[in-house]
């Protein structure tokens, strides 16, 4: 959050957009935008008898929610680099929206994450049952969430598929998972000159898959 400087975020959309999640009154935006807009003119002491002047409100009313906000982490009394005199600075809030802001950035991002897999897993499974012709076993479905799980891709597991079955009459989780090894091998090499998919993690892998061996096709 620190990295986040006032100018690269439009605050008073996020605050008018988002005030009613943060437990805000129409009255606290009010004050809030009132303040925010002094202090764009200069870092001054905002009082009750300051906002009264361009608010409607009564200025007893403002000042207990002057109070409140304070009280609640929106506004806070700060003092200036070169007075001892106390400013009224509206960082709070800034840091509040920051954070808001963030956290559903991320949120976005891991419902999309969340969907994209959950739509690569759905046409993966049917793939697999139509190019089988029978319903996956709980072993076969486990496998298949574990390869989308390691990041393995959509388009890499289908053709990995293609390529036993043209191979192969008999389908199998080792072959398969053989091929994918190899496919991402092959891509890392031409990528970064090497791959990180070593021997003792191909012998792993096989170990692994020899545990749950399944044909996929009848012979």
């Amino acid at each position: 959050m620190e990295n986040f400087k006032i100018n690269q975020i439009d605050y008073r959309y996020l605050l008018v957009d988002t005030y009613k999640s943060l437990g805000l009154s129409e009255n606290d935006l009010a004050i809030l935008l009132v303040v925010d807009n002094i202090l764009k003119e200069e870092p001054t002491l905002i009082t009750a008898e300051i906002l009264a002047l361009k608010m409607n409100l009564d200025v007893k009313d403002i000042d207990k929610m002057l109070v409140s906000l304070m009280n609640r982490g929106y506004l806070e009394f700060t003092t200036g680099e070169n007075s001892t005199s106390l400013l009224t600075s509206i960082k709070p809030l800034y840091k509040r929206l920051g954070e808001t802001f963030v956290k559903e950035l991320i949120t976005a991002s891991t419902l999309e994450e969340n969907k994209q897999k959950h739509d690569a897993v759905t046409n993966i499974f049917s793939t697999f049952q139509r190019e089988i012709g029978r319903s996956l076993t709980p072993i076969e479905l486990e496998k298949i969430r574990e390869w989308i799980g390691t990041g393995i891709k959509e388009e890499t597991i289908i053709e990995s598929l293609h390529e036993c079955k043209s191979k192969s009459k008999n389908v199998t989780l080792r072959q398969i998972d053989k091929i994918i090894i190899k496919r991402m091998t092959s891509t890392d090499v031409k990528k970064e000159g090497y791959s990180a998919i070593n021997d003792k993690y191909r012998q792993e892998i096989e170990t692994a898959i020899d545990i749950v061996n399944t044909k996929w096709t009848d012979e």
